[in-house]
């Protein structure tokens, strides 16, 4: 039985989304990681797509054409997320619709297809320790659930990559965050391209960064999954895109 694990990064290149919002408006479609096992005992394959130009439409129908591309060469039974109902899968429908909406594709009837068998495994994070959440929290951040668990799941560090001294000095944490990728590193990544420098050594650098983050958010999701029930949690944590839109 097919397992994908699903994790997008968006970017607010326009405007600063309000605290705690999750209005598509203010989002933008960056990358997309993706992690694939065949049985869930098996270590999954891994990619990461980025978009490959400027914020305009046709580099995002690109990246959803290279996200079905990649999974329709893999037969997928079950598709898992981190909470994918609220984050994921909501900006997922509605940047297809819009596309759909304004370039005649069939994105939203094939993103709902993916959807179809979707489980939001941060919700059966939050039922199994409950009492770690705050009062203001619905879902544990990832890396708790993992500390919870046992499953090694590292932190990138700044510190590891070869940036000049001035380079992405707005950043004071010392680990990677996906905010940051929100506030800066998505726009940066872009700007790049933009500028034609994608080439270079600090670009290059950055993509390494990037990628190595990316993939840590999908690739123990299967062990988490696995660890926290397994398929016993198919049916109580599934959530379909009507469930999400």
């Amino acid at each position: 039985m097919g397992t994908l694990v699903l994790d997008i990064e968006t970017a607010s290149p326009h405007e600063e989304p309000p605290e705690s919002s999750n209005d598509t408006q203010y989002f933008e479609f960056f990358a997309v990681s993706l992690a694939y096992a065949d049985d869930l005992n098996n270590s999954p394959e891994t990619e990461v797509l980025f978009r490959r130009g400027d914020w305009d439409d046709q580099y995002t129908i690109d990246l959803y054409e290279r996200l079905f591309e990649w999974c329709d060469h893999r037969s997928i039974d079950r598709l898992l997320t981190y909470n994918g109902t609220w984050f994921d899968g909501t900006h997922l429908l509605n940047w297809a619709r819009n596309i759909d909406d304004s370039a005649d594709r069939d994105f939203l009837t094939r993103t709902e297809a993916l959807f179809e068998n979707h489980v939001d495994v941060a919700l059966a994070a939050a039922d199994k320790y409950e009492a770690e959440l705050w009062d203001d929290q619905h879902i544990l951040p990832d890396w708790k659930v993992y500390d919870l668990v046992g499953i090694d799941n590292d932190s990138v560090w700044y510190d590891d990559y070869d940036f000049p001294d001035t380079y992405l000095s707005e950043i004071d944490e010392k680990a990677v965050q996906g905010k940051h990728i929100g506030q800066i590193l998505g726009d940066t990544y872009v700007q790049n391209i933009e500028a034609g420098i994608e080439h270079t050594s600090v670009h290059n650098e950055l993509t390494q960064l990037l990628k190595d983050y990316c993939l840590s958010d999908v690739a123990d999701l299967i062990d988490l999954y696995t660890a926290l029930g397994g398929p016993r949690l198919d049916d109580t944590y599934r959530r379909t895109a009507a469930d999400i839109a």
